[in-house]
């Protein structure tokens, strides 16, 4: 596992597309329950914990918990959680790509040590949200597709929720390591995590518009 981190670096180091990553510092958004600023304002530090994940998703929560945890366990073989953090906060690179606010919510503007963030092509991280194969090129998606048609499989996210198809499903999973490499591209839109949000690092506080 620790080739991610190898991987992740040299390449990061190669991309242009990539140059924040050595930068000193970033800047991030990120939108978040008006209960993180509760925490900051008491601790210091607000962290994401498995009660977030279950209110965000609901009855569906069981489902992403999966995906969320096979994230934590593989990011943290490239920027190190801290110890007790659970679950990353989610951010955006640029203020436009964050949610709207609603009641109950601010938006944090963060600047934050550069090797403390892990950016990565949203489209990926839906592809594993939906179990997913993240192919490495057109080729490979046509070839994997194959498979899937080999085995009558029309629903692409039934290779991963069931038992059925073991080898696929192992497939499915080594693919997403792909996350982690800046020169695959679904979406081609950038998104970033963190561990946690510290009260230094917070430049500004959105609220709500009052109606």
């Amino acid at each position: 596992m620790n080739n991610y981190a190898d991987r992740y670096h040299e390449l990061s180091d190669l991309s242009n597309e990539r140059n924040e990553v050595i930068m000193s510092k970033i800047k991030l958004w990120t939108t978040q329950d008006q209960r993180a600023l509760k925490e900051l304002e008491a601790n210091g530090v607000y962290r994401v914990n498995l009660r977030s994940i279950t209110k965000k998703y609901d009855s569906c929560s069981d489902i992403y918990l999966h995906a969320y945890r096979w994230f934590s366990k593989a990011a943290n073989n490239v920027v190190p959680k801290p110890e007790g953090v659970e679950f990353p906060v989610w951010a955006a690179l640029e203020k436009e790509l964050t949610f709207g606010l609603i009641e109950g919510q601010v938006r944090f503007e963060l600047e934050v040590d550069s090797e403390k963030v892990l950016i990565f092509d949203s489209g990926k991280w839906d592809y594993i949200l939906n179990y997913w194969y993240i192919p490495k090129d057109s080729k490979d998606m046509e070839e994997f597709g194959k498979k899937l048609e080999v085995n009558g499989i029309r629903n692409k996210s039934q290779v991963y929720l069931t038992n059925f198809y073991p080898i696929l499903k192992r497939e499915v999973e080594k693919s997403w390591e792909r996350l982690f490499d800046p020169n695959i591209k679904i979406s081609g839109q950038d998104q970033a995590t963190l561990w946690e949000i510290r009260s230094e690092w917070i430049k500004d506080v959105t609220y709500p518009m009052q109606k």
